[in-house]
């Protein structure tokens, strides 16, 4: 658990997204990014509590490639 907090930590800050530095014009991707990951979060915590570890590790791809498929395309 402490390698994949590890790992998201690194694609948070990593991301240009999520530090909205996207170009000026950018319209609502940096924010519509913030509000999806955190719906993510809250999904994929109510997968774990429901069916456990290993549901989550087979729908937390699919949740966040999801979400990244419905951001908006400024």
């Amino acid at each position: 658990m402490k390698r994949l907090a590890a790992l998201s930590a690194m694609l948070i800050l990593g991301s240009p997204t999520f530090a909205l530095a996207a170009e000026h014009s950018a319209g609502y991707r940096g924010i519509g990014m913030l509000y999806f990951t955190f719906m993510a979060a809250i999904l994929i915590y109510g997968v774990y509590d429901s069916f456990g570890k290993k549901a989550m590790y087979v729908a937390a791809p699919i949740i966040v490639v999801g979400l990244y498929l419905l951001l908006p395309e400024s």
